[in-house]
């Protein structure tokens, strides 16, 4: 069942975050926990964790683009 990774607010003030760099790419595995992409907010750099298992199948968010908060940045299947 293919599901999908939504940008987090990462802080009180946060509205847009940028990732700055994928730790993954399409085709990984990874367990919840992980370390998937750092993300640049307003204010410091935030390390996103996977929140369940799964296997990445698409980003939707290149490293560099500015998401807002709530959008989607990624695919995955749960395995």
């Amino acid at each position: 069942m293919e599901k999908k990774i939504i940008l987090p607010r990462l802080g009180e003030t946060m509205e847009i975050g940028t990732i700055s760099k994928w730790l993954i790419e399409e085709g990984d595995e990874f367990k919840r926990g992980q370390i998937i992409a750092e993300v640049d907010s307003d204010k410091t750099t935030v390390e996103l964790p996977a929140l369940e298992d799964g296997k990445l199948t698409k980003i939707l968010s290149k490293e560099g683009e500015e998401i807002e908060v709530g959008s989607d940045i990624a695919i995955f299947e749960s395995v």
